[in-house]
């Protein structure tokens, strides 16, 4: 799977996937950073059905659809939490929790296949290191009854990044800009070397110099 077009991202702090793999031993820890990362995702994608609400309704009930598959792996992830032999997490529903959503210049509301273009663009990357956000979780749990759910959530990050590049592919073909030819003024000269057509005599310009 490759990395997807665009390359910044400045409005969720992730693990660095950079890192040799450790062992967190908190599970507590763990449990806290997923929460906290899917917390982050449920909001983005419900944001993201607003935004494409004006655009096209299919990608607007698609982010609604990802939306609610965060919250469930949330519930998921609570059951899982609930047979481990440690104090009760504090995990909640992501639907119940506050999300600073990032600045955005253009309006919020998208209409037009640039822009459209962009976010799902940016949606692929946030789903391509949502993937390596849990595969680094799952190189560092050191719980043995996380990893079901770990390995869960990187095959749903995989799917997901499929479904969105069919919905990228719904997106119409954006016209590449015309680009200007520019032609040199070229003046012909005739075979017999003069301009138009006659041989230049001497003492005038284009005359041979002897």
């Amino acid at each position: 799977m490759s990395t997807p077009r665009v390359t910044s991202r400045d409005d969720h702090p992730l693990i660095k996937t950079g890192q040799p793999p450790c062992v967190i031993t908190l599970t507590e820890e763990l449990l806290a950073l997923a929460n906290d990362h899917e917390r982050h995702e449920y909001h983005r994608y419900r944001w993201l059905s607003l935004r494409f609400l004006t655009y096209h309704r299919g990608i607007s009930k698609l982010m609604q659809a990802l939306a609610g598959e965060s919250q469930q792996r949330v519930k998921a992830l609570i059951e899982a939490a609930a047979s481990l032999p440690i104090r009760e997490p504090v995990l909640r529903d992501p639907a119940t929790q506050a999300w600073q959503p990032p600045a955005i210049q253009s309006p919020f509301f998208i209409h037009d296949d640039d822009v459209a273009a962009h976010e799902l663009s940016r949606a692929l990357l946030e789903e391509w290191r949502s993937r390596r956000f849990y595969e680094h979780l799952q190189a560092c749990n050191g719980t043995p009854d996380l990893h079901g759910w770990l390995n869960a959530c990187i095959g749903q990050a995989r799917s997901q990044f499929q479904i969105l590049q069919e919905a990228e592919g719904q997106l119409p073909a954006l016209p590449c800009p015309p680009r200007e030819i520019m032609r040199p003024a070229v003046r012909h000269a005739s075979r017999r070397g003069g301009l138009g057509g006659r041989r230049p005599r001497p003492g005038h310009p284009g005359a041979a110099t002897p």
